[in-house]
């Protein structure tokens, strides 16, 4: 490795995208990464909601990066790319100005 820092990550937390009162908690929770959920945490009635929760909660992550202390690393879990909810969640990804730093894809 020339010159990259090494983070080794311990843990890693759910909490389904549809829930944005469990993001703080788990947040808190000490984990090393948080995966916000949109794949099989969520019933397919509640999979637009929960993408627009979770893209949100990205936009305010961003804006308060310069507060945090130390800030933990924020994923979400996609649906599968074969799936037109998959497919969706990608676009609406890419739409983003603060999109994830990273994706599960299962």
């Amino acid at each position: 490795m020339t010159g990259a820092a090494f983070q080794p990550r311990r843990s890693l937390i759910f909490a389904p995208g549809n829930r944005p009162d469990m993001y703080p908690k788990a947040i808190a929770s000490g984990a090393d990464i948080v995966c916000l959920d949109l794949e099989d945490a969520i019933a397919p009635e509640d999979k637009g909601a929960a993408r627009d929760r979770t893209l949100t909660l990205f936009a305010e992550l961003a804006s308060d990066a310069d507060k945090a202390v130390s800030p933990v690393e924020c994923m979400v879990r996609i649906n599968g790319l074969r799936s037109a909810e998959g497919l969706a969640d990608l676009l609406a990804i890419c739409r983003q100005t603060q999109p994830p730093g990273a994706l599960m894809v299962p």
